[in-house]
């Protein structure tokens, strides 16, 4: 049975997803060592043994290969510099390219940088994959792992899309059937070409005590509530903030088992920080209760037309132009007004072990995704005590 992308279908063409987490590894192994167990895990994950095929009809599925297309490097330079050169080399995901991992030799010890595709999974998926290779490198058994996708059937046994928009959504594809097209390989290197020949990217990190930030939240919200309130405060022109949650009910399968809420909300200077802060709680903690909302973003785009959803992004990145593709990557955000001015993920406290027998992890830090619906893209994580917020800004 194929595997068809659906709800992540915004993925295949977006030229800037790559998700990227970095470890620093100190103790008794060696380069090789870790470059041994980043491969054994590849093998155990169904996501990382697989590749993308695109059907002339426009569908595009996961096609699990024998033997893996992700790839790993030695390398000796920054773990900036090497994303900013990764980000510029489109991923072969059609042959199975999903990941690419950097062993970082150093003279105090290691950093292992993942650089994933988005379309091998989430962050949660990243960190799975991180703790296969950590398992690995400790010599211990990695169990294979299965790749469980959001379909349309399952998608909408939680919840189903208002009327109007399930009817707009039917009218926009029989349209697009009627005078669109199919888009191809060539396509989707075009677009990532095109994209980083006009752009470069920066990334900056700040590091916290997440004990001491917790101190200040002084019982009045969430920790990742008050954070939101916070980045909000620092972009004072940010109307709309997107904030991705996982979906995940109790599994450990790298797949993108990740929805998105919007918060309409622009930081009123002239209230004291407190007073922004309760107002933020209750309209994140309203949008996470509501199932709708929760789910709203997924059953969206696993119902439009998978080859319309690549026009967009196609519009977005000027490689691909009509009046009604522009109108729609309008309405969906990639260009125009609707473009979002932040957007915040959050992958809250990361729960892999600090000690090994010969082995020990210091610092685990997440980049997340520069996708193109949001100008400014903040990624946040814990681990230990350590609380990091990434930026990861282009120009």
């Amino acid at each position: 049975m194929k595997k068809y992308i659906k709800s992540e279908r915004a993925n295949l063409f977006e030229p800037n997803v790559y998700i990227s987490m970095i470890a620093s590894i100190e103790g008794r192994v060696t380069c090789e060592d870790i470059s041994s167990a980043v491969k054994e895990a590849y093998q155990k994950n169904e996501a990382t043994l697989s590749k993308i095929v695109l059907e002339d009809t426009g569908e595009a599925y996961y096609k699990k290969m024998q033997s893996t297309g992700c790839k790993v490097f030695f390398d000796t330079r920054d773990w900036e510099e090497i994303i900013q050169d990764n980000e510029r080399k489109s991923f072969a995901i059609n042959e199975g390219e999903l990941v690419r991992t950097f062993v970082i030799c150093g003279d105090s010890g290691y950093q292992l940088l993942i650089m994933a595709h988005h379309l091998v999974g989430d962050g949660k998926s990243v960190l799975i994959l991180l703790q296969d290779i950590l398992d690995a490198l400790a010599g211990n058994e990695l169990v294979y792992k299965p790749m469980e996708l959001l379909d349309e059937e399952t998608l909408f046994k939680k919840t189903k899309l208002p009327l109007g928009v399930s009817w707009w959504i039917d009218k926009v594809n029989a349209r697009w059937r009627r005078t669109g097209k199919v888009f191809a390989w060539d396509d989707y290197y075009a677009v990532h070409k095109s994209y980083w020949e006009k752009h470069s990217s920066k990334i900056e990190v700040k590091t916290y005590s997440a004990e001491t930030l917790k101190r200040e939240c002084n019982g009045k919200a969430t920790l990742n509530s008050f954070l939101v309130a916070k980045l909000l405060e620092e972009y004072p022109k940010a109307k709309v903030i997107g904030v991705p949650i996982s979906i995940r009910e109790e599994t450990r399968t790298m797949a993108n088992l990740t929805s998105g809420i919007a918060i309409k909300y622009q930081y009123d200077s002239s209230q004291s920080f407190d007073k922004n802060l309760v107002t933020i709680h209750s309209k994140l903690q309203e949008k996470l209760k509501n199932i709708k909302s929760k789910y709203f973003v997924l059953m969206f785009v696993a119902k439009l037309c998978p080859s319309l959803v690549d026009a967009v992004l196609l519009e977005a990145h000027d490689c691909y132009q009509n009046n009604f593709t522009k109108k729609m990557a309008k309405i969906m955000g990639y260009t125009g007004s609707y473009t979002r001015e932040l957007g915040v993920t959050n992958l809250m406290k990361i729960d892999i072990a600090s000690n090994y027998d010969s082995f020990q992890i210091k610092d685990v830090l997440f980049i997340p995704p520069k996708v193109s619906y949001s100008k400014n893209v903040v990624g946040i994580c814990t681990y230990q005590d350590k609380l990091q917020i990434c930026y990861h800004k282009v120009v």
